[in-house]
């Protein structure tokens, strides 16, 4: 079965994670799966799924009527000269036009897979999420939701109603999170002196991360407690003007900008003593089900899907309108209680926010796809898998 995967890039995210560890776990013999990107030519993870036998595509997508043009032409001739028997679209507002993309050169399993929200969408944006969800629904054979609000946000507030739309869980790959680790060696390549405490985050400098109220809040703890400094990991667009924030706030010596990392289970497990994550919103946060996996107290914004908490209490949820003073004081508070909580890693280890498990529940669609009946047509409502 001939796989490919349409995403914007394959640079370190949450998507991009997930699809890493899950390709590797597919058959080799039976699935060849490849990817197709149209905002950034290569990424972090180009080489891990090229050395893994994935082919890899790029066809730039750009704003303009000819852009769109451009791409719709080259991205049919990859599908017709592919012979791809599945065109698996992950994100969200492009989602429809894909798959009506390879609707049209007959592709015939059609996957829409929902990872994200966009809860401050403009109203431009707002027109073009009611399309796409119309798209979406009449072209897309199968549809994947990661929680219960990207179903929402890409197939409709009566998503479940849809046989042929499943849940499954983006779950992370467990094994980072055991075996012995230098943690003293890491702190010190990080600057963290002996005995301070961490305040971890990691994400992409982008707005939507809202890193400026991270800052603004690591100010009133550092005013109250002398031992404690914030390290962030990631790049973004927005980095230079978050240092700047913190110049600003008198703060930057505190601030530990460690960069882009491929080695995140290992800074949560040795440098982080509590996780914070203050987004605007998340599709379901799957960095935060890796704080978790290393038994890290963790804070986030109640806009973050409830359903990521492994168990109830390991995570608190706190509206950012609560405020900065209200945020550090959670903050403090979750510094002052017993640090490590290895019970959630083996809670993960049987559901699908373990990387095996989901693997499994999606080869288990594109099983189900070999031995349905074909209807390509989307008027026809196409078959539905069950999982």
């Amino acid at each position: 079965m001939r796989i490919l995967h349409v995403l914007g890039s394959l640079n370190r995210g949450g998507i991009e994670t997930w699809l890493r560890h899950t390709v590797v776990r597919l058959p080799r013999g039976r699935y060849q799966s490849d990817f197709c990107t149209y905002r950034s030519e290569r990424g972090a993870y180009a080489v891990d799924v090229e050395s893994f036998g994935c082919e890899l595509h790029h066809i730039p997508l750009g704003s303009s009527p000819v852009a769109i043009l451009r791409f719709a032409k080259q991205f049919r001739r990859l599908l017709g000269e592919g012979h791809y028997d599945v065109v698996h679209c992950h994100g969200l507002l492009l989602v429809g036009f894909i798959l009506f993309l390879a609707w049209l050169e007959n592709t015939p399993v059609r996957v829409a897979h929902a990872h994200s929200v966009d809860r401050n969408a403009r109203p431009a944006n707002r027109l073009g999420l009611v399309l796409n969800r119309a798209l979406t629904r009449v072209c897309s054979t199968h549809g994947i939701t990661c929680s219960a609000e990207t179903g929402v946000a890409l197939f409709g507030r009566h998503w479940r109603e849809n046989p042929k739309n499943k849940l499954i869980h983006c779950g992370v790959d467990l094994t980072a999170f055991v075996g012995d680790i230098d943690e003293e060696a890491l702190r010190t390549a990080l600057g963290i002196e002996p005995g301070r405490k961490t305040i971890g985050h990691v994400g992409s400098f982008s707005a939507v991360k809202n890193q400026r109220f991270l800052v603004e809040m690591a100010a009133h703890v550092f005013r109250r407690r002398p031992d404690v400094v914030l390290l962030l990991v990631g790049e973004g667009t927005l980095r230079p003007s978050i240092e700047e924030s913190c110049l600003e706030l008198g703060i930057r010596p505190r601030v530990i900008f460690a960069g882009e990392s491929s080695r995140v289970p290992d800074l949560m497990r040795s440098a982080m003593d509590v996780f914070v994550m203050p987004s605007l919103h998340e599709g379901l946060g799957m960095v935060l089900l890796e704080a978790q996996a290393a038994g890290l107290p963790c804070l986030a914004s109640d806009v973050v899907p409830h359903e990521v908490a492994v168990s109830d209490g390991a995570v608190q949820f706190l509206s950012l309108e609560s405020g900065v003073e209200a945020w550090a004081d959670a903050v403090l508070s979750l510094l002052e209680k017993p640090l490590r909580r290895p019970d959630l890693l083996a809670r993960m280890v049987n559901s699908d926010f373990n990387v095996v498990v989901s693997a499994e529940r999606l080869e288990n669609l594109y099983r189900q796809t070999e031995i349905a009946p074909q209807d390509s047509s989307p008027v026809a409502g196409a078959y539905s898998a069950k999982v």
